[in-house]
């Protein structure tokens, strides 16, 4: 993002914030809340969790701005901070009952002037399916394992970008995604 025509870089909010600009934070927060749930979300596998790592997340940043150097990606910091935060709340084992997003109102449904086809439904069980049994694959790995696969096939991000986020060489991010895949191909193998 340029700091010209969309406002300021996420650097310089970063920046603003350390120097005391309570605003900043209220931007950092609206520009990336969303995508913190995201990396929560597939890392804790539930939604209360993730909502309780993502306002926890928040607060750290709040709280550690000043540990944060401008030669860094701010965007790295923190979701480096983010997926710490989910597994840290992982290891302390506060779960939740799990509750799938898409649960819920469908609005194309509720007004009954739309029925879903057979075909239809079939998908949408089988896929709700195999994202149950992604979400429960995903707790056999380790978790510098599961940060990888997630930033790299859920959020997208290249494994350049992933490096710095985790404190490690794009190597290394090789070798956990690598196990990652391999451990997943083993829980999964039966949906080939």
């Amino acid at each position: 993002m340029t700091g010209s025509q969309s406002g300021p870089t996420d650097e310089n909010l970063a920046l603003a914030l350390q120097a005391g600009d309570e605003g900043a934070f209220d931007e950092i927060v609206r520009r990336h809340q969303g995508r913190m749930y995201s990396v929560a979300y597939r890392i804790t596998g539930n939604r209360e969790d993730a909502l309780d790592v993502t306002q926890d997340a928040l607060v750290k940043v709040y709280q550690k701005i000043h540990a944060w150097q401008p030669s860094g990606g701010f965007a790295s910091w923190l979701l480096r901070l983010t997926s710490n935060q989910a597994i840290d709340h992982l290891r302390r084992g506060r779960r939740h009952r799990h509750e799938r997003l898409d649960e819920g109102f469908r609005p194309e449904l509720e007004g009954g002037t739309t029925e879903p086809s057979a075909q239809g439904t079939a998908m949408e069980v089988r896929g709700g399916e195999i994202g149950d049994r992604l979400a429960v694959a995903l707790e056999v790995l380790s978790p510098s394992q599961r940060k990888v696969f997630v930033l790299r096939h859920y959020e997208g991000m290249a494994l350049a970008e992933i490096a710095p986020v985790l404190g490690c060489t794009v190597g290394s991010v090789k070798v956990h995604l690598f196990r990652a895949l391999r451990k997943l191909q083993t829980e999964l193998g039966d949906l080939r």
